[in-house]
Formats: C-alpha cells, sequence, structure tokens
C-alpha cells in the first residue's frame, strides 16, 4: 500500500493550524502520516498535538521539536524522519482539498520508478477558488523541470511532492546564526541536475499568506540572513538562470544592504564575483554616494513617490545623516514612519524635491514646479546608478 509523508514545519500556529488538521480528517484517503517539526515555538502547539494525537486514530502524527532555525533546518530534520518515499510540504496556514491524497497517490504510483522524475506538483489556490500564479497552460499535466516552469505557465507557489531519496541527497544548506534560505536553491537545483517535475492541473493546497508569514517579509528576509541570499545568487549565476545585467543589479542591490556589516572582500568572496565585476559595484556605489552628499547635504529635501525608489533613497539619506522633511505621495494617509502629505495639499517649504519615479516623471515635474515656484527638482532616474 503506498503511502506518503505531509511534513508541516510549524512556528507559533497553534492559533491557526486546526484548520489544517480538519482538512487532513476530511480526506478520502488515509495514506498517509502527518510529520510535524515545530521550530521552537512558544505557544501551546505541544498540547494541542497531544490532544489530536489521542483523538484521532485514521492517520499516524508525529511530533519533533527543534530550536529555532527556520523553515529550510526543519524541512532537512523533517526528510531525515520521514517513513515514506513521497514527502509533502503543506504549511501551517495552509490546508487541503479533501481529495488531496487520493490525487497524489494516483499520480505518484505513474511516476514513483521513473528515475528522471523528481515527484509531482499540484497547484495552490485561493479560498475564493482563484488559483495562485493563474491558470497553467495545459489541460491535464506535463512533465518539465523547475526551471522550465514559465514555459507552461506556471506561475507563483505550487504544491510540490518530491521523492524523500532525492531531498536527503540535496538538503538545504545550513549557515550558523542564520534562519531562511529560499527554497528555491534546492527545487533549482534538482532542476539544474536534470530532474523533471509531473505538473498537475488540480488543486492540492488552499493557502493564506499571513501577515506573520514568510511570504509577507519579502525581501527583509534575504536582507537579515546575508549568507543564505549569497548563495541563492551565486547559484542563480551558476545555473545561468540570470542574464549578466540582472546578476550585476542583483549583487549592487546585495552589496547596498549589506555593505555595513561587511567588508568589500568578504561579500565579493559571498559573491564570488570576478575583480572586475566587483570594481564595477562597489564605483558605483561610492560614486551615488558623492552624488547624493553634493546634492542634498544641508538641504530641506521632499521626496515625491515614497513607493520602491523612494523607500530605497531614504535608506540612503538615513545612512549619510541626511534627513527628510516629508514625502508626497498617494497614500499618504498608510505612511506612518516619517510625514507625508498628498500633492493637492498645503506643502511645507523645501530646497529640492526628488522626484522618485521610473515613469511619468515628466508630468510630474511640470506639476511641482507649477506648484512650488522656485524648488529646485531633481529626477532620481537621473542620478541613479545604472545598476539599480
Amino acid at each position: 500500500m503506498e503511502m506518503i509523508t505531509i511534513f508541516t514545519p510549524i512556528y507559533n500556529r497553534a492559533y491557526i493550524v486546526d484548520k489544517l488538521y480538519q482538512s487532513l480528517i476530511n480526506q478520502t484517503s488515509y495514506n498517509f502520516e502527518w510529520l510535524i517539526v515545530d521550530d521552537g515555538s512558544t505557544d501551546h502547539i505541544i498540547e494541542l498535538i497531544a490532544k489530536w494525537s489521542k483523538e484521532t486514530q485514521l492517520f499516524d502524527i508525529r511530533f519533533y521539536q527543534q530550536q529555532n532555525g527556520g523553515k529550510h533546518r526543519a524541512i532537512n530534520y523533517g526528510v531525515k524522519l520521514a517513513e515514506y518515499d513521497a514527502f509533502f510540504i503543506v504549511d501551517s496556514d495552509d490546508y487541503l482539498e479533501e481529495d488531496a491524497v487520493d490525487t497524489i497517490l494516483k499520480y505518484w504510483n505513474e511516476i514513483k520508478t521513473d528515475d528522471r522524475i523528481a515527484g509531482i506538483s499540484g497547484l495552490r489556490r485561493y479560498d475564493n477558488g482563484e488559483v495562485v500564479g493563474g491558470v497553467p497552460r495545459f489541460r491535464e499535466f506535463v512533465d518539465g523541470t523547475n526551471l522550465e516552469r514559465s514555459i507552461w505557465g506556471l506561475s507563483g507557489d505550487k504544491a510540490e511532492v518530491y521523492k524523500t531519496k532525492l531531498l536527503r541527497k540535496y538538503p538545504f544548506p545550513e549557515y550558523s546564526n542564520e534562519k531562511f534560505i529560499t527554497e528555491a536553491v534546492v527545487w533549482n537545483r534538482i532542476a539544474y541536475e536534470g530532474y523533471k517535475i509531473r505538473w498537475i492541473n488540480k488543486s492540492f493546497i488552499i493557502c493564506e499568506y499571513l501577515s506573520d508569514g514568510l511570504t509577507a517579509k519579502g525581501k527583509q528576509l534575504f536582507i537579515d540572513n546575508p549568507k543564505g541570499w549569497a548563495h541563492y545568487l551565486c547559484i542563480e549565476k551558476e545555473y545561468g538562470l540570470t542574464e549578466k545585467t540582472t546578476y550585476l543589479k542583483n549583487c549592487y542591490y546585495y552589496y547596498e544592504c549589506e555593505c555595513m556589516k561587511f567588508s568589500d572582500d568578504e561579500i565579493m568572496e559571498m559573491l564570488n564575483m570576478s575583480n572586475e565585476d566587483a570594481e564595477m559595484v562597489i564605483n558605483q556605489h561610492e560614486e551615488f554616494i558623492r552624488r547624493l552628499t553634493d546634492l542634498f547635504k544641508n538641504k530641506k529635501i521632499c521626496i515625491y513617490a515614497y513607493g520602491q525608489w523612494g523607500k530605497r533613497i531614504k535608506k540612503y539619506m538615513d545612512y549619510l545623516g541626511i534627513e527628510i522633511s516629508y514625502v508626497i505621495d498617494r497614500q499618504y494617509e498608510k505612511i506612518e514612519e516619517i510625514n507625508a502629505y498628498s500633492i493637492d495639499m498645503d506643502l511645507p517649504y523645501v530646497d529640492i524635491i526628488l522626484i522618485a519615479l521610473s515613469s511619468s516623471a515628466e508630468y510630474v515635474l511640470t506639476t511641482i514646479k507649477n506648484k512650488m515656484l522656485g524648488t529646485e527638482v531633481v529626477l532620481l532616474r537621473d542620478i541613479k546608478p545604472a545598476l539599480w
């Protein structure tokens, strides 16, 4: 009888994991174990799992704990503990379609002896029925590597079930004092080795992206875990997944975020950069610092458009000790960390307005000059580094 390991890494999610548990109870097949690795939670998850273990005889529940070290460490631990050949990662804020296990077993039996295929993957959807990443461009299924997903319209997160033996062969790298590394480092490595996934046009998982989840933390997770981030950038280059210009822009952003923590030599070693590429990145960063200092030191400054570019430039200003008087933005009411206005309001005097837009800058330039006569206006696109 074919069985699968449903694996859940969990951290302080006792308040929501009941939805996943109930979806396991409601499965049309119980040919699975539920393996849970707790990543150092401080809530009542131990008592909750103990209660469920006593009350259900439908499937085995195995619960283990580790010191808080991140999801990737929990996966590595879980892979070592797994009883079965199919390893299905289901996050604690997700839950399963009622026929998920039956569907997995159906397709798993078709690929389990095929050494070219690493596993199967279904779709993830929101509870309103919308498919994460949109509807794929095939009917029932297609075989392709994780690096070929765009060909078939496989955008966004998916519900992968990998062969346990492959995850044991390709574990996640673990760096001391770091608690995150993107799962792409392993999924792409498996793909780079030539293994395919059988992508199935059917939902396995209903998902929620909560404010305390990894997805919500976005870029900050990479910034706070620089060695794991550097590892990801290195393999993207090694596997040829990024063009040279994109690779250099990624390295510039890495340097921009991490240059206060590490020396230039340390950064370039972690990124495995050539001397020529390293010189380009460092020179552009230093030149931009000089440009900002010359333009804005001892001036009253406003930033127009507090989006990606606006927030990025504020970090530079904070680093240089240059105060931003206020920002102008359509979403001004939602901005809390700095004084914010709408363009329609009476605006306090400033010496310079920096327009942090990639498009429509010319239109805004005219509007600003008409509204604030005598104020100097600078377009960020005219002064930013080429590697932005």
